[in-house]
């Protein structure tokens, strides 16, 4: 029964491909008939569309490589921890697929009516050029896709090698928390190349009990000789059902942030976006976007960039690549120009280390004791050109050290010879620890140089660091 249904899956991994082969060779020829001679068309889509089914087929059978030997996803087994990072990936290129449904299928015709009222198509050489732009963008933003499938397979299955069971820990676990009525079925560590180390105990209870998951922690931190904690969104209890728990080494630091907002003029709704989240266990993002003008659509486009940014990082994505791929999607999605600012904090918490990318996006402050220390950006917004060019850096902070991220409509409303220095001066002239506090003055007092409403949406997002 097993292998009839290998068979069948591996019958449907080559039905989807040729699907998806037919269906990309099938728009390039029509494209390409649009354009070039007939016979060129039709050699260059049967050329891709045999890419794309290869491609198709050769991922698919890669990925069920992947999963078959992992535990199967059943009532009374625990999920596989390398199982749920692949599901992490699907999320991530499931939104990704869906921003792309915005392009455009009209070919570059340009539909305009003559002195008799009659529709003619003109294909101006003008529109010729956009439209073969247009395709060259497209192909290198799927190529940009293809290289990061291949990168995450390696990812993945690096990552299933180096979970690995540890016998030793298991029995002395066993030992230790019998007696507080738990039961251990399975105990997996992951090491990472930091070497810290995360574990996956697989327990329950016995007699319908419940014991605290600090309790465990506590357990854990005393056999590993080093201080462990449950990892974010772990359950509070454990209970009789059988359930995997993920422990990581506690972090030296933790973020405190507060925000405040102002729409412009007469505006309802604000054209940025902000996301302040733990992303993995020790990191912590803190991020803005500015969408191309103000009100609705300022904050659809704002709000498409944060809700991918955030899915390509939860599954692991560097900074720059989640950014590279999201402005492949502002420029394919669809025919009307949309910008949108990036800006991004990444907070180490286990070293202090904070990561910064810009991609078009305001002035950054770090405020240490009684100095202010500025990271600027000279780039574009995304969405403008395929070749994008983000602006980094990297500090090291420490106990107490304040991040200060703002979005252009704060700074515009400062003199503009002095923009920076006064925006130095505001920071250091409210002596508090509470981020929210400083936030709400900083956009307080930049509101005074101003003596009507807004011109334009204001963000202020402050994060602190603590040390435990």
């Amino acid at each position: 029964m097993k292998q009839e249904e290998e068979r069948k899956t591996g019958r449907y991994a080559w039905l989807y491909g040729v699907i998806a082969g037919g269906c990309v060779a099938a728009m390039q020829v029509g494209v390409g008939l649009l354009q070039v001679e007939g016979e060129f068309a039709i050699m260059m889509g049967a050329a891709q569309g045999l890419l794309v089914c290869s491609l198709t087929v050769i991922c698919g059978s890669i990925m069920e490589w992947l999963l078959v030997p992992l535990p199967a996803d059943e009532e009374d087994m625990p999920v596989h921890p390398a199982r749920e990072r692949i599901r992490e990936y699907e999320t991530a290129f499931r939104n990704l697929a869906e921003s792309f449904t915005g392009i455009p299928a009209t070919g570059g015709m340009k539909v305009m009516e003559n002195q008799g009222g009659a529709a003619v198509l003109d294909m101006s050489a003008k529109t010729d050029l956009l439209w073969n732009t247009r395709l060259e963008e497209n192909r290198a933003a799927v190529a940009v896709q293809l290289n990061e499938m291949a990168q995450i397979m390696t990812d993945t299955v690096e990552h299933v090698w180096d979970t690995r069971t540890d016998g030793n820990l298991e029995q002395h676990l066993k030992k230790k928390l019998r007696a507080m009525g738990l039961l251990v079925h399975g105990v997996l560590v992951y090491q990472q190349e930091n070497k810290r180390q995360e574990v996956y105990l697989i327990v329950n209870t016995r007699r319908r009990r419940c014991v605290a998951v600090k309790e465990v922690a506590a357990v854990l931190s005393r056999l590993m000789k080093k201080s462990m904690m449950p990892a974010k969104d772990s359950r509070a209890f454990v209970g009789g059902e059988r359930t995997t728990i993920q422990f990581v080494e506690r972090t030296n630091f933790q973020v405190l942030y507060g925000i405040e907002k102002a729409v412009k003029g007469k505006e309802q709704i604000s054209g940025d976006n902000f996301s302040l989240y733990h992303c993995r266990e020790g990191q912590f993002i803190a991020a803005l976007s500015d969408g191309m003008g103000s009100g609705i659509n300022a904050y659809k486009e704002s709000e498409l960039v944060v809700d991918l940014l955030e899915q390509f990082l939860e599954a692991g994505f560097t900074m720059e690549t989640a950014v590279r791929m999201i402005n492949s999607a502002l420029i394919v999605r669809s025919e009307a120009e949309t910008f949108s600012t990036i800006d991004i904090s990444s907070l180490d918490l286990y070293t202090g280390v904070c990561g910064f990318l810009k991609v078009g996006a305001s002035t950054t402050f770090i405020r240490r004791e009684n100095w202010v220390e500025t990271i600027s950006s000279t780039s574009l917004p995304a969405g403008m050109f395929q070749k994008l060019d983000p602006d980094m850096a990297s500090k090291k902070l420490y106990d107490g050290d304040m991040v200060i991220m703002v979005t252009d409509g704060v700074m515009d409303a400062l003199p503009a010879a002095h923009q920076e220095a006064l925006m130095k001066d505001i920071i250091m002239e409210h002596d508090t620890e509470n981020p929210g506090e400083l936030a709400a003055y900083i956009l307080g007092r930049v509101r005074q140089y101003q003596d009507k409403e807004p011109v334009d949406d204001m963000t202020v997002l402050a994060v602190s660091l603590v040390k435990y």
